[in-house]
């Protein structure tokens, strides 16, 4: 009787304890609530809400007007949605957002892919007038396929700066021309051997350099000259932080940092003014020669370990792309049947993922063609045997073209697959390619719809400003879903590929990112215990035509539950200017090569 008499007294004791903790949990009170909303969350067991409550950051109840007002006190922030679409916020899995702006921030020449050749000269001719005493005249950008096979020439630009050295990057950053002073002060002759991994091209008649340079080729004369200071980083990296919470952007992964770049990043945390979750991924192969060893960043990398900087990661240029056959092929180059093409990675990087991947780094791989996306699968397979109880998920990105026998082998080897616009639909790099790789390969170009089926984590990755002028998502986005040209100008749809329906391209650019980057537990999804990363969109996506997407835009971007872009008519303003030059260039893109 005793013993039966204290296991009662246990269980009530115990149901009691129990029940003051749900009175407690059930009683906490919201910092802010948004009501009579459209809210998706990308939560399969819950797709949809009407309102979310935030406390300290995290979403305290996803539910019913009802079930936020049970947490709402008089010190409550009350949100009316006025029946607003709400979504969490974007991840964008491969970006440089040090680029777009480090060229003006450095007092650079400042170019983009969207100017036709006539706005490239003239902005060319203008810069150059402006600044008569700059030793260098350096910029990044230049739309590719302005030229015959993508490849401008030292004649070229000799006839718009002469008397200093010019060197212009393509929209890639990959290639390059340089004029005549800079291939002369960096000794690059007829005599001059190609680089390792890259190239210095020739003319077939004359043997001399045509000024056109890709991969390490780009670095001979790139490494002449001095990389900005941090200061200049931290300007850049800010102007960009601006534009990318304007698309409702909220966690990035930079594909390519260094140390200034890094120093920007933690620099502008600390001031509280980096808006978005950063994976930084630490640039291992020295792809255009203008950068440090990696090995000490690497080695000292923790101490940019922070709250919003994840440090943790690698990225390895397996290649480079098809206009200067630095990207391999299985088969051979359609211009040219003698060859396949080349990496750009050495085979000590390819033996050095085992050792990496034991250290519980992410690798990442730029493998834009089928034969270099085997041979990073390869090395990753290597890694896998290596390190069996390992299953850190690792990413490659690009995926321009991928053989059918690789696409299992990514979820067999637990690999995050990224794909990138500026390759899904008609804009500079995806209208050139067929010149390379032919009419044939182009109908399996940008496979995502096959690798979703396949049942492999796919993300989205913007790749800004390497072949796409903005950060815009939502032109991606509606790419993805149609794979149509934004514009309506190009029509030929079957060489596009399949798409996928508005709910997988949604996921992509959320949940999905949110594995890629390893934070789906905390973010991805507007789910109860999750940081409130999350956006305000002007209409609901699934009310509208798909080929209304692009036209977007955020009122509302949101990290943590603090808010960091608020649209106004100044912001939305600048973001029609920036459609309407985006979307003026993509015909030209397609009917000017």
């Amino acid at each position: 009787m005793i013993a039966r008499l204290s296991l009662s007294v246990v269980l009530v004791l115990l149901v009691a304890t129990f029940a003051a903790g749900y009175t407690q949990a059930s009683q906490q009170v919201a910092d802010t609530v948004y009501t009579n909303g459209k809210v998706y969350t990308v939560n399969e067991k819950q797709p949809w809400a009407e309102a979310v409550a935030v406390k300290d950051g995290k979403f305290l109840v996803v539910g019913s007007n009802a079930d936020v007002k049970a947490v709402t006190a008089k010190d409550t922030k009350v949100v009316d949605l006025g029946g607003r679409f709400v979504m969490p916020g974007i991840h964008d899995t491969h970006i440089h957002p040090v680029f777009p702006y480090l060229d003006t921030e450095a007092g650079w020449l400042d170019i983009n892919p969207t100017m036709s050749k006539d706005e490239l000269e003239q902005a060319i001719r203008d810069y150059v007038k402006a600044n008569p005493g700059e030793d260098w005249v350096r910029g990044e950008g230049w739309g590719a396929d302005l030229f015959p096979g993508g490849k401008a020439t030292k004649e070229w630009l000799d006839s718009l700066v002469s008397g200093r050295p010019a060197v212009l990057l393509d929209e890639t950053g990959h290639n390059a021309v340089a004029n005549s002073e800079a291939l002369a002060l960096a000794g690059i002759t007829r005599d001059t051997p190609n680089p390792p991994l890259g190239v210095i091209e020739k003319d077939p008649k004359t043997g001399e350099p045509t000024g056109y340079l890709g991969e390490t080729g780009v670095g001979v004369v790139l490494e002449l000259m001095a990389i900005p200071d941090v200061d200049v980083h931290i300007r850049a990296v800010k102007r960009a932080m601006d534009e990318i919470s304007a698309y409702g952007i909220t966690s990035i992964i930079d594909m390519g940092v260094y140390d200034q770049v890094l120093a920007a990043f933690v620099e502008l945390e600390k001031q509280g003014e980096l808006p978005v979750r950063v994976d930084a991924t630490i640039m291992m192969n020295d792809y255009r020669g203008d950068l440090p060893d990696p090995d000490p960043l690497l080695a000292t990398s923790g101490k940019y370990d922070t709250f919003l900087i994840d440090p943790h990661n690698v990225k390895f240029w397996a290649d480079g792309t098809p206009f200067t056959h630095t990207s391999l092929l299985l088969a051979p180059y359609t211009d040219d049947p003698t060859t396949k093409g080349m990496l750009t990675v050495t085979p000590d990087h390819l033996a050095s993922f085992p050792d990496l991947d034991q250290k519980g780094l992410v690798i990442r791989v730029h493998a834009i063609t089928d034969g270099t996306v085997r041979t990073a699968l390869d090395a990753i397979e290597k890694a896998r045997k290596a390190n069996p109880d390992n299953r850190t998920s690792h990413h490659i990105g690009h995926l321009a073209l991928v053989s059918p026998d690789d696409i299992p082998r990514f979820k067999e080897l637990n690999i995050n697959a990224e794909f990138s616009p500026a390759m899904w639909y008609p804009m500079s790099l995806s209208t050139i390619a067929p010149i390379f790789v032919g009419d044939e390969r182009m109908k399996r170009w940008q496979p995502i719809a096959e690798f979703v089926k396949a049942g492999i984590n796919v993300s989205y990755g913007s790749d800004w400003p390497s072949g796409t002028p903005d950060a815009d998502c939502w032109r991606g986005l509606e790419g993805m879903v149609t794979r149509r040209d934004p514009t309506g100008e190009y029509t030929d749809e079957g060489q596009l590929g399949e798409p996928v329906d508005l709910e997988t391209g949604l996921r992509i650019l959320t949940i999905n990112g949110a594995r890629t980057m390893h934070q789906e537990d905390v973010t991805g999804s507007i789910e109860t215990g999750k940081y409130a990363d999350f956006i305000v969109l002007d209409r609901n996506l699934f009310d509208i035509p798909a080929d209304q997407i692009a036209d977007t835009k955020v009122v509302t971007t949101l990290l943590e539950g603090k808010v960091v872009y608020q649209s106004s008519e100044q912001s939305n303003a600048r973001i029609d200017r920036q459609r309407k030059a985006t979307l003026a260039a993509l015909p030209t893109y397609t009917h000017r090569h």
